[in-house]
């Protein structure tokens, strides 16, 4: 969310609020950090001279199972013109969030979204609380997996709220 000055020259920031909130990944399970040294090597010095200097680390979770919440605050939906267009629009783009996102920390596949709930409630106000709708979805380890490596080391549980639809959407 992005803090603007005010114009009546007080200096005071008027904040932007907006209908879609989105929040911080979180861990299902504890990640084990993997630390790598970087390296370079410089060959424009002759061979008794050439050696390798430390650039710093490289930081990496080698697998990770997080889960995100957000939700559209259907007042500010109202006053801002958000629609139901955009809402689909901002569903697509959590589906395809790491489509055409490759870089030198995340390369191409290394990321993937497996699973997406999608409320809608039938009352602005909503049947449920955001809370008591994030709390129905969980995932847990197996008991038989020490070390989860893979979404599939996981039960994914939806407990269904009573006329709340929920659109499961799986991961492209």
């Amino acid at each position: 969310v992005f803090a603007f000055k005010s114009t009546d020259k007080s200096g005071v920031s008027v904040g932007v609020r907006g209908p879609v909130s989105i929040h911080q990944a979180v861990s299902v399970s504890p990640v084990e950090v993997h630390s790598l040294q970087i390296t370079k090597s410089v060959n424009s010095e002759p061979a008794e001279k050439r050696s390798s200097d430390t650039m710093g680390m490289k930081h990496m979770v080698r697998f990770g199972l997080y889960k995100i919440k957000g939700s559209i605050n259907v007042q500010l939906a109202q006053k801002t013109g958000f629609t139901d267009a955009d809402a689909e629009i901002v569903k697509e783009c959590l589906c395809t969030l790491f489509e055409n996102d490759a870089s030198a920390a995340r390369p191409e596949g290394s990321m993937q979204v497996n699973k997406l709930y999608w409320w809608r409630h039938n009352c602005p106000a909503g049947q449920y609380s955001s809370a008591k709708v994030h709390a129905s979805v969980s995932a847990e380890q197996k008991n038989a997996i020490d070390i989860p490596a893979d979404f599939h080391d996981y039960d994914i549980l939806s407990e269904e709220l009573p006329d709340l639809h929920c659109e499961v959407i799986d991961g492209i």
